[in-house]
């Protein structure tokens, strides 16, 4: 099972509409996924242990060198939400590769 956290400035309102979208959305497509909610400044970029970030707040750029980071502002505003979903779904379902 892929893990998600969403992260907002707060970790409780925007990180939940965020999180009900995506889930609704991978379970549509029998993607299963356990997710978790938080806030940009309790998340600690090596201590990470999630397949994907959606974040709808700036992250310190450390996070991207060691998990996918997406942009989840669309789903504030609905422009660019289908693509940011289908990026979401690339993310999850492709596998990594290993290094040599």
């Amino acid at each position: 099972m892929k893990k998600v956290a969403v992260v907002c400035a707060t970790g409780i309102a925007t990180s939940t509409m965020v999180r009900m979208r995506v889930e609704e959305y991978l379970n549509e497509r029998g993607i299963k996924a356990q997710f978790t909610q938080h806030r940009v400044g309790e998340m600690s970029a090596d201590r990470i242990d999630v397949d994907l970030i959606v974040t709808t707040t700036g992250m310190p750029p450390e996070f991207a060198k060691v998990v996918p980071v997406v942009n989840g502002v669309p789903f504030l505003t609905g422009i660019g939400e289908d693509a940011v979903l289908k990026h979401i779904e690339e993310i999850l379902t492709t596998p990594l590769e290993k290094a040599e």
